[in-house]
């Protein structure tokens, strides 16, 4: 019972961390849910994503964009989990991190970089 309450605790904190840290890049802080793909470049300084990953599902078009974190050198090897997805559904933003994105993923059956 303990092991499991400490793998528990474990895990909520590393969410908890990887939010915080996506949370303070301050371009996410100017981000809205409904906003179309050239404005999210915009607020995002217009620096284009390092990758962009589309998929066609059920009559969908999701593109998960990976951004650099702002100022993180270990974002620029290019490790998926180093950087910040924005997901864009049929050309709108509809979220941002990790978080969302994992769920989004999940939803669709679209397999994303483990944890």
């Amino acid at each position: 019972m303990q092991i499991t309450k400490t793998v528990g605790t474990a895990a909520v904190f590393a969410l908890l961390v990887l939010s915080a840290c996506e949370r303070a890049d301050p371009r996410l802080e100017h981000l809205t849910v409904g906003i179309g793909k050239d404005s999210v470049i915009a607020v995002m300084k217009g620096e284009q994503p390092k990758r962009v990953d589309p998929y066609l599902n059920n009559g969908q078009y999701l593109e998960a964009l990976l951004y650099p974190r702002q100022g993180k050198t270990d974002s620029v090897g290019g490790a998926d989990r180093n950087m910040i997805p924005v997901v864009v559904i049929n050309g709108k933003l509809a979220g941002w991190g990790w978080a969302y994105w994992d769920s989004a993923a999940a939803a669709n059956h679209i397999s994303v970089a483990p944890k």
